[in-house]
């Protein structure tokens, strides 16, 4: 679905166009938002609107993300929304394209940073906005918070994770902690992109960037630095949780190891009794006794005794 928004800011009004009007609402003086699900329409805006060829290539095949496109009559950006449901990462590349007279956001699934901004744009034009550069404010705004929340929900998981390696798990843990180690990583990515795309708004000068709008979008690089730090304390904790859980493994095998080492240096001296009293010789006197039987169990207990003795006094057992 595409959809276009006229905005008068003299006077503060807003209105709702074809997006094919979108020319002659910029012609008019007034500044236009194009928003589509579709890149395949949002090529076709960005030709009807002069776009050079190479921006429209840009949005129709790149998946970049983290870097800014200057070119002659537009800037093009690409944003990696975040979400994290059901232990699963799902991002989507919103593509920005800022010209004169207007601000075009494409993507092909469906964009819940685009919802957000669809819902308070309104109400923010009303009270606050000034120039066109709002959108690319509330657009950022709403991005970070979107990140927010992605972050916090794997907290979450990685404190769940933190409680099942201190438990009784099984080898699937290691996948589990794989694919949110793996999750993590692709979200400080996109973040780091992120943050590396909304500086150089907030410092390049360019025409379609209102001076007004920098400084709001420099603040706005704090906590995208603050977000990929956390996401990389959060990796450290994981890769700890995980050392953790391996050491504790090993500490389990080892005293089953010892449990074992103990046993046979109790059944090795036993060996040695039985196989020498088992050779068929013709000259062993203890066969001949009459208690001899006995006296070979009471030599048993007596060495097992003894050994028990020292391996606990050696703290062995």
């Amino acid at each position: 679905m595409t959809r276009a928004v006229a905005f008068d800011f003299g006077r503060k009004r807003i209105r709702k166009i074809d997006p094919s009007d979108a020319s002659g609402a910029i012609a008019a003086g007034e500044y236009c938002w194009i928003e589509t699900d579709r890149i395949v329409d949002a090529t076709q805006r960005l030709r009807s609107l002069g776009v050079e060829r190479a921006t429209v290539a840009r949005v129709a095949n790149v998946e970049d993300h983290g870097h800014l496109h200057l070119g002659r009559a537009s800037i093009h950006c690409a944003f990696v929304e975040c979400r994290f449901q059901d232990g699963d990462l799902r991002q989507n590349t919103v593509h920005l394209v800022l010209g004169p007279g207007f601000l075009l956001t494409a993507h092909d699934c469906d964009s819940a940073l685009m919802h957000r901004v669809l819902a308070t744009f309104e109400r923010d034009f009303r009270e606050n906005a000034r120039t066109g550069g709002f959108l690319l404010f509330e657009v950022v705004d709403h991005l970070i918070s979107g990140y927010r929340e992605a972050l916090a929900a794997m907290s979450v998981a990685v404190d769940r994770i933190q409680s099942r390696l201190l438990g009784d798990v099984g080898d699937e843990i290691l996948a589990d902690v794989s694919e949110l180690t793996r999750s993590l990583l692709d979200y400080r990515n996109a973040v780091v992109g992120a943050r590396e795309t909304v500086d150089e708004l907030a410092t390049r000068r360019s025409a379609f960037v209102e001076e007004s709008t920098q400084p709001f979008l420099d603040r706005l690089t704090v906590p995208l630095d603050r977000l990929a730090n956390d996401s990389a304390t959060e990796r450290t904790v994981l890769s700890e949780s995980l050392n953790l859980y391996m050491g504790i493994v090993s500490h389990r095998t080892n005293k089953i190891v010892n449990r074992l080492t103990v046993v046979s240096l109790i059944f090795l001296p036993l060996n040695f009794v039985a196989a020498v009293y088992g050779m068929n010789f013709k000259m062993m006197p203890e066969l001949e006794w009459r208690f001899g039987y006995l006296a070979f169990w009471a030599f048993t207990v007596v060495l097992v005794g003894t050994l028990l003795v020292l391996l606990r006094r050696k703290r062995w057992l």
